[in-house]
């Protein structure tokens, strides 16, 4: 029975080993291949700082500009000096970006404990670089895993020469964390990435803008009632109705005098931004002396103001009231309406609309006060008017500056004496704005 023991022992032992033998190889071939790997992640993740962020103020390239470094560091140890060091690669030997400035600026600093604040360090070894931001301090306060950061106002961004005069160009700050004072004990590091970028331009113009336009309107106030735009206003005439010596026929005359209702408005819109003045000229009609005033076209009328002729007599540029039964003809500017505007406030009671009435169209000479006649027909002495015959450029209204959609309510008025002859009467006059840009 021993024999057979000692056989079968004999048989096992060497058969045991050689399985052994192959479970150590084994071992050793996984730990070779993994092993390096296992202990670089342990290591990568103890040391390595998280949600790390490199925020710049302006990509430009060259530009003056604030970094701001943000990071939580991966252990509670004490932070007593930083190194920032720019580096074209994230990893491998440093080459610093070219133009690049981050020993330029002042440093300031959030999220570390402790009150005593870092200096900015220029002088120590492997601090007097501009391509590299040492900052220190004495302080052994051990740090809470939060948010850290490192402000550095003033730095200079690199200018492009590493990446071949790109605009777009990629750098990067390799951050190292030191427990003393003298970058030697490192605790912490990782990398941040940013870049240099071209600047991106929007085009636009404005254009220089004139809306500009005369015609009827029934409105009879500047405070109450809005307007049209000039893309509705329409209209080419107003009737004064039938004038006779006993009134001064103010419009807007009603339809029981045969008049039509209206008086003229003239609007304006522009953005020219050194003013803008409104003007008229009488339009010169067919017929003999006083040929732009009040008169029957073609008419043969007398030199000077002779009433029994068929020209009504124009008031002239100085202004006036109009006094029944005393020939004349004029025109006022009764208000400013300026309901329309949306670009500034613009209210004519307040006086703060931007087209300003002349002086000798101004109806009663007081600027906020709109003008208020005593009938369609029954005339008005408050109210002052002129009219220019000769034809010759009169300014009536202007503004300093921008005018948006403000509206020239414009009155016109005439009476006869008993000598008047009787006719059709016409005048005409062409409206001009002249903006300056």
């Amino acid at each position: 029975m021993w024999k057979i023991y000692s056989d079968t022992l004999a048989r096992a032992v060497p058969a045991a080993l050689e399985r052994f033998d192959r479970a150590i190889k084994l071992a050793l071939v996984l730990f070779v291949a993994f092993g390096p790997l296992m202990l670089l992640n342990m290591t990568a993740t103890a040391d390595q700082i998280s949600n790390r962020s490199l925020n710049i103020l302006s990509a430009q390239a060259s530009a003056t500009t604030t970094y701001t470094f943000k990071f939580t560091p991966a252990q509670t140890n004490q932070i007593q000096s930083v190194m920032l060091q720019a580096c074209t690669t994230p990893l491998g030997s440093c080459t610093a970006p070219s133009g690049l400035n981050l020993s330029g600026g002042t440093v300031s600093q959030s999220g570390f404990q402790g009150a005593t604040n870092f200096t900015k360090d220029t002088s120590t070894s492997g601090c007097t670089t501009v391509g590299v931001l040492c900052v220190t301090r004495s302080n052994t306060t051990a740090q809470t895993l939060v948010a850290h950061t490192l402000t550095d106002t003033g730095a200079v961004n690199q200018d492009g020469t590493n990446c071949s005069a790109a605009a777009n160009c990629t750098f990067f700050v390799r951050i190292t964390t030191f427990s003393d004072a003298a970058y030697t004990t490192k605790i912490d590091s990782g990398t941040v990435a940013s870049s240099t970028t071209q600047a991106f331009t929007v085009n636009a113009a404005i254009q220089e803008v004139l809306s500009f336009c005369i015609g009827a309107t029934t409105i009879d106030d500047a405070d109450t009632t809005t307007p049209p735009l000039c893309s509705a206003i329409s209209g080419t005439a107003l009737a004064l109705g039938v004038l006779d010596s006993a009134h001064v026929n103010v419009s807007p005359v009603s339809a029981l005098n045969q008049g039509d209702g209206n008086n003229a408005i003239a609007e304006l819109s522009t953005n020219a931004v050194n003013g803008t003045a409104i003007s008229y000229d009488a339009i010169q009609q067919s017929g003999t002396n006083h040929r732009g005033t009040l008169r029957v076209v073609g008419a043969v009328c007398n030199i000077g103001n002779v009433n029994t002729d068929q020209c009504i007599n124009a008031i002239g540029t100085t202004r006036s009231t109009i006094t029944a039964a005393t020939e004349a003809f004029g025109m006022t500017i009764a208000g400013v309406n300026c309901k329309n505007t949306l670009g500034y406030s613009c209210s004519y009671a307040g006086n703060t609309y931007n087209l300003r009435k002349a002086a000798n169209y101004d109806g009663t000479g007081v600027a906020t006060t709109y003008l208020a006649d005593a009938g369609q027909v029954s005339g008005t002495t408050s109210g002052g008017y002129a009219w220019d015959e000769s034809g010759t450029s009169q300014t009536i209204a202007s503004a300093s500056t921008v005018v948006d959609n403000e509206a020239l309510i414009i009155k016109f008025a005439a009476t006869p004496t008993i000598v008047t002859p009787t006719g059709s009467y016409t005048a005409q006059a062409d409206y001009v704005a002249t903006p300056t840009y």
